[in-house]
Parts: C-alpha cells; sequence; structure tokens
C-alpha cells in the first residue's frame, strides 16, 4: 500500500531530499513552489506514490562547486549561524568558508578552506571558532539576528529548515571530499564544541535549538544533524 502523506509531510520530504521550499517551507499550503518542487522530484525517477528516494537526488557534483573544495587535508566541519540578517554580510564572508542564506542559496566565504589547514601565521583563514580553526571547515546559516537562548527567542531571522538542511548537504560533501568520518567530534554544531572537543567557546549556542522544534536538546540537535548529513553520503 502507498504511503499516505499530508501535504505537510510531503513538503518535508521534498525539502529533506533536497528539493527546497525557501519561501514557505513545510506550511501545508499547495502553492506554485510546492509543485515545482514536486515536478523536479519526480523528473529524477521517484515513482508517483510519495515515496522519498532512498538517496538525496543531487547531481553527481552535488551542489557545492568543486573548486570551492581546494585539495587539501581538513578534518571537521564545523556548523554554525551568523546571528545576523537572511543576507550574507561582508562579515560572514570573512567569518565562514561557505554560507547559506535565506533563500537556500550559497555563498563562497573569502578565504580558501585550504587556508584553514594551518593557522599559525594569524592571518588569511577562516576565524569561525575559538581555538578550533586549523583543519576546520566553517559552514554557517545567515539567520538568528536578535535570538535569545533562554527563555529562546529565535529573533527575527530565525533558522529556517531549507537553511538547515542545505547546510547538511554541504557538510556531507566537505565530508567525501575530504574523507570526515561523521562524529561528534567531527561533524557539530558550534555550540557543541566546548563539550565534544573541550575547547572554551565563550557560550556559543549555535546551532543548538531549532525554531521548528524547540525542545530538542543541544546533544539532539546535533544528533539529528549529524543523521541528516549521514543520510546524504
Amino acid at each position: 500500500m502507498a504511503e499516505k502523506l499530508t501535504p505537510v509531510d510531503f513538503q518535508k520530504k521534498l525539502m529533506a531530499h533536497g528539493f527546497p521550499l525557501p519561501k514557505h517551507g513545510a506550511d501545508g499550503s499547495w502553492g506554485n513552489e510546492s509543485s515545482k518542487a514536486t515536478a523536479d522530484w519526480f523528473a529524477v525517477g521517484s515513482d508517483l506514490n510519495a515515496t522519498a528516494p532512498t538517496t538525496p537526488p543531487t547531481t553527481t557534483a552535488g551542489i557545492v562547486p568543486a573548486d570551492w573544495m581546494p585539495d587539501c587535508k581538513m578534518n571537521k566541519v564545523i556548523v554554525h549561524w551568523t546571528a545576523g540578517s537572511y543576507v550574507v554580510s561582508d562579515t560572514d564572508e570573512e567569518h565562514y568558508h561557505i554560507i547559506v542564506d535565506g533563500d537556500g542559496k550559497l555563498h563562497l566565504g573569502d578565504n580558501s578552506i585550504k587556508a584553514n589547514v594551518s593557522t599559525s601565521d594569524g592571518d588569511g583563514y577562516a576565524a569561525h571558532t575559538k581555538n578550533c580553526n586549523a583543519g576546520s571547515i566553517g559552514i554557517s546559516a545567515a539567520c538568528m539576528a536578535g535570538a535569545i537562548q533562554s527563555p529562546f527567542n529565535p529573533g527575527g531571522f530565525p533558522l529556517k529548515q531549507v537553511q538547515w538542511e542545505t547546510l547538511a548537504q554541504v557538510a556531507a560533501e566537505c565530508c567525501r571530499k575530504y574523507g570526515i568520518a561523521v562524529s561528534p567530534k567531527t561533524v557539530l554544531q558550534h555550540g557543541e564544541v566546548q563539550k565534544n572537543l573541550g575547547i572554551a567557546q565563550d557560550g556559543k549556542w549555535d546551532i543548538c535549538k531549532l525554531p521548528w522544534d524547540p525542545g530538542l536538546s543541544s546533544s539532539a540537535v546535533g544528533d539529528q544533524f549529524r543523521a541528516e548529513v549521514s543520510k546524504r553520503l
């Protein structure tokens, strides 16, 4: 028997498998955005019973341009939010290697991933995580300006599911490129660094709260992200 899905369920499956809904997300309303994403999904060979493919329907090249991931040795992917608006700023580009804007589009940072192989010269690399930049790729969602950790308030630019899912795809492609195994010490949120790696981070809590599921603990958010990354490998 075919799987029965509500519109919200189906929209969530679309986003989880690489077909973003940046304007409206999983709102249960079936407009042009959802219709186009569905047509794109079926065009890659999914059957019409609405059962999601077992792997994301992305191209072999993925969504990250190859020249954004130069040959070098890297051992971690650290995930952030910018604490800004949905627009990628000059400061964002200075501090992160890849940034996802509010529409789910990718932006290349000013500093190459290769510049973070060594940070001993103190200049010319993406300084995204205190005392944990060498060998680390920093990826970020542009969002969460004005957010408050407790009591939780996501502010005027809450993290969107399309950004979260796009970050997972980016992380998976970085893991494939650099041979990084997914674990709590190698693919982690900035807010997990202090606990998982023992490196003090001055109260950082990105990304340890999800606006659409704020009841999740920090560790549960990290585990969910790693599961999303693993699905895309």
